[in-house]
């Protein structure tokens, strides 16, 4: 801000916001407000939008945690105080200049600012403001700064939230997934490339990626050019690019980012894993684990609740005379004097991460908030992942999850593309085709619009050649008939048709049988 005031290149309102922030909202509303409150206070030099979040949401950091006083009649911001301390202290002043007042502790800063082109300056008079909180309540409370006057405007149903740390990382990334952030989706904004596409309960995959023999639950989103192998579950994840996940993996909770290894036979549950890290075969990553970059762990052990892991060199991380990657036999600073070798593996490639509070050390007031906000369950799961049971703190064993139940969906399609292919061998009655069809569907419980979804992807895909599709149509059609009575239905079989043509689309004469099928 400062460098700002200095090129004097801002002349007039702007727009303020800061690098990590997720956002959908229609700024025109916004300003309306900042110009009505500007045309009636020549004093207004700033709007701050809020946003209604109640206490304890996920998006709701602790530095998020504020008491915020305003005046309800106008939206003028009396006061900023962090909700963290026991104690509130108001001046008399406060109340006796102002007949109402509210007290609102359900709002957050999104850090979305709309500034007066004075702004930057007042950063240059005041050496001591260091941050944007640090000025606002310089603001409204500093008397040498109290001629000029803050409001707020309350964002009602947009999207706007930080990433401010693990917790709203998480947060922010499954609301993303979920298409509370719309337009701001992965279909929308990825490069063509990578270009995803969006398929049913919140899975995104890209044209590269084709886990056929892997099972992609729900809320998961999987990175160009990445493999997974056989009788791989994956549930509530985000999976970067060019990753390699082996035979019998299952991932939940966990976000893996780019170029990411994962042997046979892990479980990787509730974790970060950063770019270049490596899981070796038999290796199980517990909840709160983070393997930062280029990290090795494993084969065949278990890493507790919340170890991190790093082949960086902090203060804390460990003691270079005493710990080494080059020799098993030498103990780290620990109280239980275990080997890393033990906690890590014997392939490791790393060292344990430990914090002022691990070592005992005293640290500094200011980084209380930062150290409790780390502590915070950010790996707590949300209310609609289901597929593995829930871990507890309260056990002393490493949590493991518990095989997830047969997918219905997937057990539906292997029935549907059995009975297709067996009717079809040897041109049985299609009647008794679609009787086993909905045999199936009443004992998988599938909705009619699985079923019609399903049974558009097996016949699409039983076709071993483009030349013989007419055939096929031709056979299957009066079942697809007598399932598709009305638009909604045809509409399904039409969506299905569309997302199997984007996968398919570098088949020649596709659009000609496609043509002939619709």
């Amino acid at each position: 801000m400062r460098e700002l005031s200095d090129e004097g290149t801002i002349r007039g309102p702007f727009i303020l916001v800061t690098g990590d922030l997720i956002s959908n909202m229609d700024m025109r509303a916004a300003m309306e407000t900042h110009q009505a409150n500007k045309e009636k206070d020549k004093d207004a030099i700033m709007t701050c939008i809020f946003k209604k979040v109640m206490p304890g949401h996920p998006t709701r950091g602790l530095e998020d945690d504020v008491v915020v006083t305003l005046n309800p009649d106008t939206n003028r911001l009396l006061r900023f105080r962090n909700a963290n301390s026991k104690r509130f202290d108001y001046d008399l002043e406060l109340f006796n200049s102002h007949d109402v007042m509210d007290f609102r502790y359900d709002l957050m800063n999104t850090y979305i600012m709309i500034c007066e082109a004075h702004v930057p300056a007042r950063f240059t008079d005041h050496f001591d403001i260091q941050d944007m909180d640090s000025f606002i309540k310089g603001i409204i409370v500093d008397e040498e700064m109290c001629n000029e006057s803050i409001y707020i405007h309350i964002l009602e149903h947009s999207y706007a939230a930080r990433v401010s740390n693990l917790r709203t990382y998480a947060s922010v990334s499954h609301d993303i997934i979920n298409r509370w952030t719309y337009p701001v989706v992965p279909d929308n904004n990825s490069p063509p490339e990578d270009q995803y596409i969006y398929r049913r309960r919140g899975v995104y995959l890209p044209n590269s990626v084709r886990p056929y023999k892997a099972v992609i639950h729900q809320n998961t989103i999987v990175g160009s050019e990445t493999t997974i192998d056989r009788n791989t579950h994956i549930v509530d994840c985000v999976i970067g690019r060019k990753c390699e996940i082996g035979v019998n993996v299952k991932i939940t909770n966990s976000y893996i980012w780019d170029e990411v290894t994962i042997k046979n036979d892990c479980v990787i549950d509730s974790a970060v894993l950063c770019s270049g890290a490596t899981v070796k075969q038999g290796t199980t990553v517990s909840a709160g684990c983070i393997l930062s970059y280029d990290t090795v762990v494993g084969p065949n052990t278990v890493l507790k609740l919340g170890t991190r892991v790093t082949v960086a060199g902090p203060r804390h991380m460990r003691n270079d005379s005493e710990c080494s990657n080059d020799s098993e036999d030498t103990r780290c600073s620990d109280p239980d004097n275990v080997s890393e070798t033990d906690v890590l593996g014997a392939d490791h490639w790393g060292v344990i991460y430990r914090s002022d509070e691990d070592t005992g050390d005293s640290s500094d007031d200011g980084d209380d908030l930062e150290r409790a906000e780390f502590n915070r369950k950010w790996y707590v799961r949300h209310p609609d992942c289901s597929e593995f049971d829930e871990i507890s703190d309260s056990s002393d064993s490493t949590p493991v999850p518990s095989d997830p139940e047969p997918d219905s969906d997937v057990g539906f399609y292997g029935e549907v593309c059995d009975s297709f292919k067996a009717g079809y061998a040897i041109q049985k009655d299609i009647d008794n085709v679609l009787i086993e069809v909905n045999a199936s569907k009443h004992a998988y419980n599938i909705s009619v619009a699985d079923q019609l979804m399903h049974s558009t992807r097996a016949l699409l895909e039983l076709c071993p050649e483009i030349k013989e599709f007419p055939k096929y149509v031709q056979y299957f059609g009066p079942m697809f008939i007598k399932l598709a009575k009305d638009r909604d239905s045809q509409m399904v079989i039409l969506d299905e048709i569309e997302t199997w043509a984007l996968e398919k689309s570098r088949i020649p004469d596709t659009q000609k049988d496609f043509t002939y099928f619709v």
